[in-house]
């Protein structure tokens, strides 16, 4: 037997052993996710989505589902209180860590709880969201997700509310956590013209494996806002598979940047749905690949109402003998017309060993739209190394300067100060060039 159908029949077997006491609703929702994995399986070359990604030992060996809560590990602990004016939950190994929660004086309007106490509590909402837009088909991990997540959280922000503090959702994976798996759900809902900034972060220690598959579904309704930093900071050895799928009303404007600067193969999967006249997405994301690294963005952009905006702007910067892929697609329905819709994939390689993949696409079947896409791959400009060696600047001190200059347009793009001094801190840490010139930057 296959490793692929090996890994599908183990995982269909731990789902059949699970006893939960759930609504029937969720039931019915955690059986369809295993069912859609247990489809397509692990990803192959033959799956055109998927056709870059080589998952090795992810197909190899069986990630069971963590169990329980474990220890935020020491080193891990200044990621769970990175932004100190936000509200925030955190969870370990897929399960709430209570006491690291920050909750107090939350404004009215604003719900913020635990995904698992939300599903009794609020149970119209998750009934009526959840499970209801994230991609199944073709998606294996979306599946894995659905059918074992453990906890999670929502965010439901009543109409008219502004919410001027973010809300930041962590999740770790502890040092017991080797060899197993997680799977964080979150669930989105503005209401009309309501604002939120919600902050979502991945972490976990270096050197052992581990599997997380989170996905979040956003609802953003009529005229509401709704921006996430989206942060995956994995350890070295981890396997980090995601989705993030946003529903976008009337006049509503959503805006997704990503960093990826961790694990041994990442990738994110950003769904777009712009079903309302005159919504509005931004999708950015800066991608750290470092030797022995896979990072990948897919993104998947849907125009189906007229007079719709999306721009898309994706930066990647690979060392050593790592790979990444890009792969974005606009779709423009039939109907969506006065579409206006850029996207953009530049990658800067520090290494002949790296290897970037770029695919941006279009498909356009309204015409009156204005739709652009484009992508480089390239070195460092061999002239502006030579001026700044020609001022006394060192090689590797002259490819740091540089490697900022190209990657310092994404961290303007982030609008929290203590999170764009965390990611610049990541950059630093990242480029070449000794600490003196790091600390000038």
């Amino acid at each position: 037997m296959s490793a692929v159908a090996e890994a599908t029949s183990v995982y269909l077997q731990e789902f059949r052993e699970l006893g939960r006491d759930e609504p029937a609703w969720l039931s019915q929702r955690r059986e369809a996710g295993i069912q859609a994995f247990e489809a397509v399986g692990f990803p192959h070359r033959r799956m055109e989505a998927w056709r870059n990604l080589k998952p090795g030992a992810l197909t190899q060996q069986h990630f069971r589902a963590a169990d329980a809560v474990g220890a935020v590990p020491m080193a891990l602990a200044p990621t769970a209180a990175l932004v100190p004016d936000a509200w925030r939950l955190v969870f370990v190994d897929g399960h709430l860590s209570a006491g690291h929660a920050v909750l107090d004086d939350l404004p009215e309007g604003l719900t913020v709880r635990p995904l698992r106490d939300a599903v009794v509590q609020d149970g119209a909402m998750p009934e009526a969201h959840l499970g209801r837009h994230a991609v199944l088909d073709n998606h294996p991990f979306a599946g894995l997700n659905s059918a074992f997540w453990a906890d999670g959280a929502l965010i439901d922000v009543a109409p008219g509310t502004v919410v001027d503090r973010p809300v930041v959702l962590v999740f770790l994976s502890s040092e017991s956590a080797a060899h197993r798996a997680s799977y964080p759900r979150v669930l989105v809902r503005a209401g009309e013209h309501a604002e939120i900034r919600i902050i979502q972060m991945h972490a976990g220690p270096d050197a052992l494996p581990y599997l997380v598959c989170p996905v979040t579904e956003i609802i953003a309704e009529a005229n509401s806002s709704v921006r996430l930093n989206h942060i995956q900071e994995e350890g070295a050895a981890a396997f980090h598979l995601g989705l993030v799928h946003a529903e976008l009303a009337r006049d509503a404007r959503l805006h997704v940047h990503g960093l990826s600067d961790g694990g041994k193969l990442a990738r994110t999967d950003i769904f777009v749905n712009l079903a309302g006249e005159g919504a509005d997405a931004r999708l950015d994301g800066l991608y750290l690949v470092g030797d022995g690294q896979y990072a990948d963005y897919h993104t998947w952009v849907r125009h189906q109402a007229g007079h719709c905006s999306s721009q898309q702007l994706f930066k990647g910067v690979l060392s050593g003998k790592a790979e990444s892929v890009f792969d974005g697609l606009i779709h423009v329905h039939k109907g969506a017309q006065k579409t206006d819709s850029r996207q953009q994939n530049r990658n800067l390689l520090l290494s002949p060993r790296a290897l970037a993949h770029s695919n941006p696409r279009l498909e356009i079947y309204a015409d009156d739209v204005k739709c652009a896409h484009g992508s480089t791959v390239g070195e460092l400009d061999r002239e502006a190394l030579f001026y700044l060696r020609s001022r006394g600047i060192g090689e590797n001190d002259a490819r740091g300067l540089l490697t900022f200059a190209f990657a310092n347009e994404m961290l303007q793009l982030i609008g929290v100060e203590a999170l764009r001094d965390h990611v610049g801190q990541r950059l630093a840490a990242f480029m070449p060039g000794d600490a003196t010139v790091k600390e000038l930057l």
